[in-house]
């Protein structure tokens, strides 16, 4: 009985901790520049990218072992024991709401789309002759998230036209009001996300 519980116990703290992992790459880096203010925190971070899939694997499995323990019947060697009412941590409901953060941290880190509300439409006029664009080379970037996280973030930028980034080329090119705003606030917004922009060149 003992190692059982142990084994739930384990299991459990598995699926969390693998779960938390997928994400890391990600909120490392804006744990390390918001709290301790170490700018380029993202490139400490990379190394995880490859581990996601081990990751996804260990949390799956190790809620799938505690499904297994929860559920599976009990041999009972007395007639009328009066068992005890399980914790809250040893509990079905429990194996369900890790199953849940599981499930949605998966999501979370395979399609951040689905969690990030888009900038509308909106019509801006604009003179033809305010708009610049800019070309950032950006080192840190190692998933869609990273490419989800600089859009939506830069998005935010009073004066930002748009923003196209894609992580696997580590470039974002951004077309923006120069009246309202510049490339070093640009620059700023993303660094203050834990990335390293190497170079810039206007378009």
């Amino acid at each position: 009985m003992a190692i059982t519980k142990l084994n739930k116990k384990a299991s459990m703290g598995a699926a969390v901790f693998s779960a938390v992992s997928l994400k890391l790459c990600c909120w490392g880096p804006l744990l390390l520049t918001g709290v301790a203010g170490i700018s380029g925190s993202s490139v400490y971070f990379s190394w995880l990218i490859a581990l996601k899939p081990y990751f996804l694997a260990i949390a799956f499995l190790s809620v799938g072992f505690a499904f297994y323990q929860v559920y599976k019947k009990k041999k009972v060697d007395c007639g009328n024991c009066e068992t005890d009412k399980p914790s809250f941590f040893k509990s079905k409901f429990y194996v369900w709401l890790v199953a849940l953060f599981v499930a949605v941290m998966t999501l979370i880190s395979y399609y951040p789309q689905l969690f990030h509300q888009t900038k509308g439409n909106e019509v801006v006029i604009v003179n033809q002759r305010d708009i610049q664009s800019v070309k950032l080379d950006i080192k840190g970037m190692v998933c869609q998230s990273c490419e989800t996280n600089i859009n939506n973030s830069v998005n935010k930028i009073d004066g930002v036209i748009q923003i196209k980034t894609s992580f696997k080329k580590g470039v974002s090119v951004i077309e923006f009001d120069s009246t309202k705003t510049n490339i070093n606030n640009i620059k700023e917004v993303i660094q203050s996300k834990g990335y390293v922009i190497k170079k810039s060149k206007n378009e």
